[in-house]
């Protein structure tokens, strides 16, 4: 990095994988990847594209990621088609010929029988490759609860993936996390991260507004997804402090000890001036219970100031030290 950048951590404590790109087949990435590339974790060529170019033409875009390494999955959808025309086997060495490194499984549109599940697992396993599995449905008329959403996961996470991906799509809207507006239910997103390790779990987070917000509440080494190869840049620049939302940083998610809970608290407070204990109950969604014993363990880490609040003695107010 340039000048004084050197001084901040490039790719410190934001573990793998964290930045998942969707690649379209558009052309001229080239120049792209080269300014980007350190900053992918995985590229996912989306839906049925490997089945519209030829064979070679795919081998060599998977390769552009390869060669910087980069891994490439395909989109889940491919499988759901594979497995309604019996074609499972046959898609998956063609992901597998063609240079994929990350099988990624999905029930967005139809179930997938648990039986073909396992080969799929099996196959991914066999031959070295990553496996991702991707929580919701795209049908926004069929969306799941969130305690069908959580019984997903945890269903997903019997087979050991490497990620599970909550559904957001291309849009970000109407879908799992996201309202009809595309605004976040923090609701859910505190109920995933108080309920399943955070390094397991990918938010498909499409909208620059939607990354900035993930970022500034859960922290930096939030896992994102359906990123734009035109927004790996600004996004790292939101984890690193870089711009408006993220200026400055805080304390290192990664030296934050505890629950997700606590880490998910800390960076709510993190994102405020001062906030009091009801305040991060409305804006998490967590029990009065879960956030008094956040903020005890962080008190405890001294990472966060307690201090009265000057209208009523008898509360406290919360904050952080912004690093300086």
């Amino acid at each position: 990095m340039p000048l004084f950048f050197d001084e901040y951590p490039r790719q410190t404590l934001i573990p793998d994988p964290k930045t998942m790109v969707i690649d379209r087949l558009l052309p001229g990435i080239d120049e792209l990847l080269d300014r980007s590339w350190r900053y992918i974790s995985v590229a996912k060529i989306g839906w049925g594209l490997p089945l519209l170019i030829e064979n070679q033409q795919l081998r060599d875009r998977v390769k552009l990621y390869r060669d910087k390494g980069i891994d490439v999955s395909n989109g889940g959808t491919l499988l759901e088609l594979a497995s309604s025309k019996n074609k499972v086997g046959i898609a998956l060495d063609h992901l597998l010929q063609s240079g994929f490194s990350t099988i990624e499984m999905s029930e967005g549109v139809i179930d997938i029988p648990r039986k073909e599940k396992k080969t799929i697992v099996e196959f991914a396993r066999q031959n070295s490759m990553k496996l991702h599995i991707e929580v919701g449905r795209k049908n926004v008329g069929n969306q799941l609860s969130l305690d069908d959403t959580i019984d997903r996961v945890n269903s997903a996470l019997d087979f050991d993936p490497d990620v599970v991906i909550i559904e957001g799509r291309e849009t970000g809207k109407s879908v799992e996390i996201y309202d009809s507006e595309g605004h976040i239910k923090w609701d859910w997103v505190s109920k995933i991260m108080e309920t399943f390790d955070s390094s397991k779990i990918m938010f498909e987070a499409p909208l620059e507004e939607q990354q900035a917000q993930l970022i500034t509440r859960i922290g930096p080494s939030v896992n994102l997804g359906n990123i734009s190869l035109h927004s790996v840049l600004p996004l790292q620049s939101q984890r690193m402090g870089f711009r408006g939302d993220t200026f400055g940083g805080h304390v290192s998610l990664e030296i934050i000890t505890g629950s997700p809970a606590a880490k998910f608290v800390y960076h709510i407070i993190a994102s405020h001036m001062s906030i009091d204990q009801g305040q991060i109950s409305r804006i998490s969604g967590l029990s009065r219970r879960t956030v008094q014993i956040a903020i005890d363990s962080l008190t405890s880490q001294e990472v966060i100031k307690v201090s009265n609040d000057p209208r009523d003695m008898r509360h406290h107010i919360y904050s952080v030290e912004r690093i300086s």
